[in-house]
C-alpha cells in the first residue's frame, strides 16, 4: 500500500509574502543572497497591483516558455506566491489571464484559503471593486470588477474533475474566460 504525506496548507497571505519577498528581491539579488519570508500585507498588495497592471500588455513581462495546445496558449509564469503553480493563458479573442492554482488537497483547506485569498484581495483592491459570486460546479467563487476596467480578479475553490477527488484554490486575473472565448 502507497503512504501518502500530508503537507499543511500555507495562508494564501503566506503564499503571497513568499512570492512577492522572491520577485522583488529577484530584481536586488546582487546585494541579495536569500528572500526574506517575512512580508507584510501592504506588501503582498503591492505583487498583487504589480500583477494586475500587467493585463493591458498580455502580461508580456511575466511570460516564460510557451505552450500551445489545441484551443490555447500557455505559457509558464512566476508565481504570485509560493507553492503555487502560475500560467499565462491565452483563449482567443484576445482573451489572456495570470492565472494561479495551488493546494490539491481537502475542501476544508481549500475552502480556508479561499476565505483568506478573498479578504486578502478585498483589502489590496479597496472599495471601487464590486464583488460578485459566479455559479459553479463545486466550491465557492468571488470575482471583482471596477466599471470601466476589463481586468478582473477571480479567486475561487472547486473540486477537480472526477474521477478525482482533490480541491484546489485558484486566482485568476485578467478579462473573464468564458465558453465561448474564441
Amino acid at each position: 500500500m502507497q503512504r501518502t504525506r500530508h503537507i499543511p496548507a500555507i495562508s494564501i497571505v503566506s503564499r503571497l509574502a513568499v512570492g512577492a519577498t522572491a520577485m522583488l528581491l529577484a530584481s536586488c539579488a546582487s546585494t541579495l543572497s536569500r528572500p526574506n519570508p517575512e512580508l507584510n500585507q501592504a506588501q503582498a498588495c503591492a505583487m498583487l497591483k504589480q500583477v494586475m497592471s500587467q493585463s493591458g500588455q498580455g502580461f508580456r513581462a511575466l511570460r516564460g516558455t510557451a505552450t500551445t495546445d489545441y484551443d490555447h496558449t500557455r505559457w509558464d509564469a512566476k508565481p504570485i506566491a509560493a507553492g503555487t503553480d502560475c500560467d499565462i493563458l491565452s483563449w482567443g479573442g484576445d482573451r489572456i489571464d495570470y492565472a494561479c492554482t495551488w493546494n490539491k488537497g481537502s475542501e476544508g483547506v481549500a475552502k480556508a484559503d479561499y476565505q483568506e485569498g478573498l479578504s486578502l484581495v478585498r483589502n489590496c483592491l479597496g472599495p471601487d471593486w464590486q464583488a460578485s459570486h459566479p455559479p459553479g460546479q463545486s466550491g465557492e467563487a468571488t470575482l471583482f470588477s471596477r466599471t470601466g476596467d476589463p481586468t478582473k480578479v477571480d479567486v475561487r475553490y472547486y473540486k477537480e474533475r472526477d474521477p478525482s477527488t482533490n480541491w484546489q484554490t485558484s486566482l485568476i486575473i485578467g478579462p473573464p474566460v468564458t465558453r465561448d472565448a474564441r
